[in-house]
């Protein structure tokens, strides 16, 4: 919605504009009057109104006056100059200093007025749209400036200049999503900020690796109330209204914050009250990572998940900054994509709103690249049909898997494909799936201390004794007793 001062020193005319359209439908709403420009000065200042409607002959300060100053402090607002017929040197140079249109009082209407605020609210929209643009530009910048410790080009990090922001204080916003993107909508679906609040405020928003940040400016001397004692889907730092000139010094503490929030979820809104620990990166983790993907490239399952373990308690136990962490897991996700040719699962960052959930997102994206490489490495056959059948056997050994699925897989009778499957391999189907869960039995039972019933599910037998038999017809043996000899 937005906001309308209108300035008019005779009262019948305030109250024509007032009631001959329907603002709200229009998406305006009148915020204040004033009987003259030093009046309507004051409550610019202080309510910073999108559109001022203003007569020009008024008392104490005329409206093209009220214009320039209200331009010399540095305020947006669109101008409507409402005039006679004999003013129209006055209308030409307030249209000079930049005001959007004006209307002779004694021929207004609504078709009119209404034109006219169409007219504004596009020069509103296109302007607001540019300082969004320009403002993100700064934010990024600044973004850059804390993360990756560079120095601003000029030495002066106190003299921020955000576009649209004239006479506003802020309090930035940051809400851990995990998400690739978020918008305004989803923040006030949360339903933490009043809805004057939320209309008299501009906001710029910057989402970077699931974290938004948004930046509620209201003018000077407002107040909000967050409620902190709701429970949230999100977990959401947010500071007091602060000066522009605080901006860097204040995120920098956010991110410290969200930091503690990264590590501890509690899903509510915490107002951030001091700095604390600055945030420092975690050292020597080159080793860890060089472990996890040279044992997926071994294909050592149990010990690249016990090397992810050790550097996510590693990451945990210093409280690595969660950008730090979400580096290390991209890179070590692109190396193992190098390595198993499997790249349209990375096509998606590796997002989430907490440590564990990443690294449970993590996990599994390492696991697509696991089986894709095992299948990869296995014999294929001279036909097509049947090497998609012997991949997904291998990448779905664990899941239950029936012939009728592997006969849809490749569009043919599950006859045929059964008779197929054995004339080109020697072996049914069935047995090549217990060789490879017998396969990857035997690798549990040398590498990992987990029961042989553990170790029979995992693989894909629901019941102990059919894995104990099956695992005995291929090794000879019990599980036990291969794990006795080895």
């Amino acid at each position: 919605m937005w906001t309308v001062l209108l300035v008019e020193d005779e009262v019948f005319v305030r109250r024509k504009v007032k009631e001959t359209m329907r603002w709200k439908e229009m998406g305006f709403t009148i915020i204040g009057e004033a009987g003259n420009g030093l009046e309507a000065m004051d409550k610019i200042r202080e309510c910073q109104p999108d559109v001022v409607i203003t007569d020009i002959v008024m008392p104490l300060m005329n409206g093209v006056d009220l214009l320039k100053q209200a331009r010399r402090e540095g305020f947006t607002s669109r101008f409507v100059m409402l005039t006679v017929m004999s003013d129209f040197e006055n209308v030409q140079q307030a249209l000079e200093f930049g005001a959007t249109s004006y209307m002779l009082k004694l021929y207004m209407d609504h078709e009119t007025l209404a034109e006219t605020m169409s007219k504004v609210e596009k020069e509103l929209i296109d302007r607001r749209s540019a300082e969004i643009r320009e403002a993100e530009t700064v934010y990024r910048k600044l973004w850059k400036l804390m993360v990756g410790g560079a120095q601003s080009p000029e030495g002066k990090e106190s003299e921020i200049e955000i576009p649209g922001v004239q006479g506003r204080d802020l309090s930035i916003i940051a809400v851990q999503h995990g998400r690739p993107t978020y918008t305004r909508v989803d923040f006030f679906a949360l339903h933490l900020i009043e809805n004057d609040v939320a209309s008299a405020a501009v906001w710029h928003l910057l989402t970077i690796d699931g974290v938004s940040y948004l930046f509620m400016w209201l003018p000077t001397n407002s107040q909000f109330y967050m409620p902190s004692e709701q429970a949230l889907p999100v977990s959401l730092i947010y500071t007091e209204l602060i000066p522009t000139a605080h901006l860097l010094e204040t995120w920098k503490s956010v991110l410290i914050a969200l930091n503690m929030e990264w590590y501890n979820p509690t899903c509510s809104a915490k107002l951030c009250t001091s700095a604390g620990t600055p945030l420092r990166e975690t050292a020597d983790t080159w080793g860890l990572e060089h472990k996890i993907w040279h044992n997926l490239e071994q294909l050592r399952w149990d010990a690249v998940v016990g090397a992810v373990n050790e550097l996510w308690g590693k990451f945990e136990v210093q409280h690595a900054p969660q950008q730090q962490v979400k580096q290390a897991a991209a890179r070590i996700v692109h190396l193992c994509a190098r390595i198993s040719q499997l790249s349209t699962v990375d096509e998606e960052e590796l997002l989430a709103s907490d440590h564990h959930r990443l690294k449970s997102v993590f996990l599994a994206r390492l696991e697509s690249h696991f089986k894709h490489l095992s299948a990869s490495r296995i014999p294929i056959s001279d036909h097509p049909e049947i090497n998609k059948i012997i991949s997904y056997l291998h990448e779905h050994y664990v899941e239950e898997i029936t012939l009728d699925t592997l006969a849809k897989l490749v569009c043919m009778d599950d006859k045929y494909v059964s008779g197929l499957f054995k004339k080109k391999l020697g072996v049914s189907i069935i047995q090549y799936l217990h060789q490879i869960r017998i396969e990857h039995a035997q690798r549990l039972l040398r590498e990992t201390d987990r029961t042989i019933s553990e170790i029979g599910e995992r693989v894909g037998f629901a019941n102990d004794n059919y894995f104990i038999k099956i695992f005995k017809r291929f090794t000879g043996g019990t599980p036990a007793s291969f794990r006795n000899r080895t």
